[in-house]
């Protein structure tokens, strides 16, 4: 090993782990051989069959806690780390309280960025698949009405959007398009579809209630169809 020739070490090791299978010395050393030849996988193996065999012998879970951090698993080097502190008493070596405030510190920063995306998520008119969804799995009619650039139901002539709703091609569609927001940029790209969209959220159709049945025949939102429907095909 202080020559740095770690595959011959590891064939050692190996050698001497044949001999005496749950010597926890063999077993700790290849793992340090093994971290240091870059296979961290075989190196928490190894950790933890010697932490197994000898819980007191706390090179092992120091070496445990190094392959698992190295690995990207934070919260199982953390633990390593803390297991050895208790194994060695009296606070712990710098070494290994070092490896844990370490490891520690990642965690806190994993759990802070998985919080920001949760509150991201949450609040994010486009959150997946179950963002918008109303009772029953119904998209939000109102996330919907905002994208398409409308407040909602009933007013400056924005259509009764329970109405349409009955109607299956419009259900469907917008129910698909709230849990694709790529199709959604996809046919807003479309200058006759925005407009439409712009005119609908504007009460360009004045302030009385458009009937449902003109809408759905509206050339526009027949190509919001089409174009709806090419999407699908895709994906």
């Amino acid at each position: 090993m202080q020559k740095k020739d770690y595959t011959k070490a590891i064939d050692l090791y190996t050698k001497a782990i044949n001999l005496s299978p749950t010597n926890p010395i063999y077993l700790s050393n290849r793992a340090a051989a093994y971290s240091a030849s870059q296979k961290h996988a075989e190196a928490v193996a190894d950790a933890e069959l010697a932490t197994s065999a000898d819980p007191k012998y706390t090179k092992a879970w120091s070496r445990l806690g190094l392959a698992r951090f190295v690995l990207g698993d934070a919260k199982g080097s953390m633990e390593a780390y803390q297991k050895g502190i208790e194994y060695e008493g009296n606070g712990g070596s710098e070494a290994m309280k070092k490896g844990y405030k370490t490891a520690k510190e990642k965690v806190e920063e994993e759990e802070g960025e998985d919080a920001s995306d949760v509150t991201e998520s949450a609040t994010s008119p486009r959150g997946g698949a179950g963002a918008g969804a109303g009772a029953g799995g119904m998209p939000d009619m109102s996330g919907l009405a905002s994208m398409l650039g409308g407040g909602g139901g009933g007013g400056r002539g924005m259509p009764d959007l329970s109405g349409l709703m009955n109607n299956p091609m419009f259900a469907s569609m917008a129910q698909n398009l709230m849990s694709n927001p790529e199709a959604l940029e996809g046919l807003m790209s479309n200058p006759r579809i925005r407009d439409m969209a712009q005119n609908i959220g504007g009460g360009g159709r004045g302030s009385g209630m458009p009937d449902v049945g003109a809408l759905m025949s509206d050339p526009s939102i027949r190509e919001m169809q089409v174009h709806y429907t090419s999407f699908e095909s895709c994906r």
